[in-house]
């Protein structure tokens, strides 16, 4: 939902414990014939609330690695 190299908003089908660790992984094409850039992020679950049917869960990156910029600039 949110996207930045510090952290990120996801909606996921449960609720995450506060202070568990959680890999990330994404994907994004840098233009039309290109390959695309992939990247898996480790990160903190810092809060989680139910949202409707579903949760959101708030993800504080444990490093953002240069591929995570790369997939962001792409993005912009």
């Amino acid at each position: 939902m949110d996207l930045s190299v510090e952290g990120c908003r996801l909606r996921v089908g449960e609720d995450l414990p506060r202070g568990g660790q959680v890999t990330v992984a994404f994907e994004s094409l840098l233009g039309p014939g290109t390959t695309s850039i992939e990247v898996e992020v480790p990160g903190t679950i810092m809060w989680s609330r139910r949202e409707g049917l579903s949760f959101q869960v708030g993800i504080q990156f444990v490093e953002s690695p240069t591929a995570l910029q790369d997939i962001l600039t792409a993005l912009a």
